[in-house]
């Protein structure tokens, strides 16, 4: 019997000691998010001019978004699929269907300070992000409708301490084929970042071919900056500028620029105080910016976040403000203010 008990020990010692050798299985990470929205113009007619919220008293589905990713080693691979209104909007030079290919990008950490990605991968241009359970605003800023969405190309990335470089080279801007460009030209993309304990800032730069049916590229320098000043304070700026060449004719060159700020209070835990200010000057602009060319527009968003669990729930006022009439009532009658009230849910899982 002893001879027995000796022998089933040694068996489960030797088979821990093979379990706490073996290496550990690599997982997968699986996540999501989605939103949905009701707006109402008080215009009596859709006047929006960004992203996203192009509608007037109607129940809208935004997006519903899945992400998963692989780790194993230094290899790792991100995909995130869109489904809905928002990714065709974000993905719109690519073939229309019911659901998009938002990111996909393979990733090799050389080291624990540099990095390679390839692939398809959201912008490092601007402040505000694609999912709307990353911004505290529900609708979108003129910066963001107006600058670049995402790169397909390849970048490496060196991280030394706070500071990290940034260097990439990519398809002609959003993008994801060249075969749909209809050219080869390529986009070359760049940041400088800072991250402190408190806050953190980047300089971003992107230049090359955006639109290449019409021979227009385009160069712009950007600036994001955050700033946590106490517990239930925070604030947040962004800063653009761009301009615009035509590679046969001059008279179609132009630029523009915007300064958005933002400032977030927590009320309590559950809920917080969104507000957004933002001047966006296209007086010098030419194309790209559609009915926005040879004017300015001084936009303002309020908006409160309630939190239940995963759920939040937006309610939004918006007034925007331009120096040329390129908004409408339901007569059709030019005007140069618009103003809506949204009401917003967003989930992430």
């Amino acid at each position: 019997m002893k001879k027995n008990l000796a022998i089933i020990a040694l068996m489960l010692t030797t088979s821990l000691t093979f379990a706490q050798d073996a290496p550990v299985a690599p997982s997968t990470t699986f996540a999501g998010s989605a939103d949905a929205y009701y707006k109402y113009d008080f215009s009596g007619v859709d006047n929006s001019l960004t992203s996203f919220t192009n509608s007037h008293n109607s129940f809208e589905l935004g997006m519903a978004s899945i992400e998963a990713s692989h780790k194993m080693g230094k290899a790792s691979v991100f995909v995130d699929l869109g489904f809905g209104n928002r990714a065709a909007q974000f993905t719109y030079n690519d073939e229309k269907s019911t659901f998009m290919i938002k990111q996909l990008n393979f990733t090799y950490e050389f080291s624990d300070k540099f990095k390679v990605t390839a692939g398809s991968f959201g912008t490092h241009i601007g402040y505000e992000l694609l999912d709307a359970v990353d911004n505290k605003n529900y609708s979108m800023s003129y910066a963001f409708t107006y600058g670049p969405f995402f790169n397909t190309g390849v970048k490496a990335q060196y991280t030394s301490g706070k500071f990290s470089f940034m260097a990439g080279v990519s398809n002609p801007t959003d993008f994801k084929t060249t075969i749909e460009a209809g050219s080869s030209q390529k986009t070359f993309i760049g940041q400088l970042g800072y991250v402190g304990d408190t806050g953190n800032a980047y300089f971003n730069v992107t230049s090359g071919s955006s639109n290449p049916a019409s021979d227009e590229n385009k160069t712009q320098f950007d600036f994001v900056g955050s700033k946590k000043v106490s517990d239930t304070f925070s604030l947040g700026f962004n800063g653009t500028y761009a301009m615009t060449n035509n590679d046969f004719d001059s008279s179609l060159d132009g630029e523009w620029f915007a300064l958005v700020g933002y400032a977030n209070f927590a009320l309590k835990e559950t809920l917080s105080l969104a507000y957004r200010l933002e001047y966006l000057d296209a007086k010098e602009a030419t194309v790209g910016l559609g009915s926005l060319a040879g004017t300015s527009v001084v936009g303002n968003t309020l908006s409160l976040n309630y939190k239940v669990g995963n759920l939040t729930i937006i309610p939004e006022f918006r007034v925007d403000t331009a120096s040329e009439d390129i908004f409408t009532n339901s007569d059709a009658a030019p005007k140069g203010l618009t103003a809506y009230a949204l009401l917003a849910t967003t989930y992430s899982f």
